[in-house]
């Protein structure tokens, strides 16, 4: 007698639209590489394709968000935020980005890197200064960002004032 499917006996009453990459990474976080689990293992590459939350060739579909990170000034400061960190193992990219500044004298960096504190390890991706709502402007190459666990989006806010604030709006879409 043939042993009952995990895959399909966890996700019995799921439908296919519903099926979510977190679905996916949590189900095969428990198979083991073995011969005995090769059935299972194409089951859920094929239940990952099928759903969209399996892609060999770009972003996931339905996985792109929208990461804040926003400061309000009671004086002169520097603020160093995690602006957006990925589970261990997946991997996003970077859209685009728009910012937003009130007072005159506020800015916001954009990093890529591990170090919230002195920026030693990070890549300035952009920097900009302006009053009012503006694009981000990415400096350098501008060939796909990708963000990990351990190189993810630092923002890093300054003003020289108090009573300003600024934000930066950052689009992400999970690729892995």
């Amino acid at each position: 007698m043939e042993e009952k499917n995990r895959l399909y006996d966890q996700f019995d009453t799921k439908k296919i639209e519903d099926f979510t990459a977190d679905n996916l990474d949590s189900f095969r976080d428990q198979i083991f590489i073995e011969e005995s689990n090769e059935k299972i293992t194409n089951d859920l590459i094929r239940t990952g394709i099928i759903s969209n939350q399996l892609s060999f060739s770009g972003p996931i579909a339905r996985t792109a968000q929208q990461k804040v990170s926003s400061v309000t000034y009671s004086g002169s400061a520097t603020v160093n935020q995690e602006l957006f960190k990925p589970g261990a193992g997946e991997v996003w990219q970077y859209n685009h980005a728009s910012v937003r500044m009130q007072g005159g004298t506020s800015g916001i960096t954009l990093f890529l890197g591990n170090d919230l504190v002195t920026s030693t390890n990070n890549v300035m991706l952009g920097q900009e200064s302006s009053s009012g709502t503006q694009p981000f402007d990415l400096v350098g190459q501008q060939s796909p960002i990708y963000i990990t666990s351990d190189h993810y989006l630092i923002a890093q806010h300054y003003s020289l004032g108090s009573g300003e604030s600024s934000e930066v709006r950052v689009n992400v879409i999970r690729v892995r």
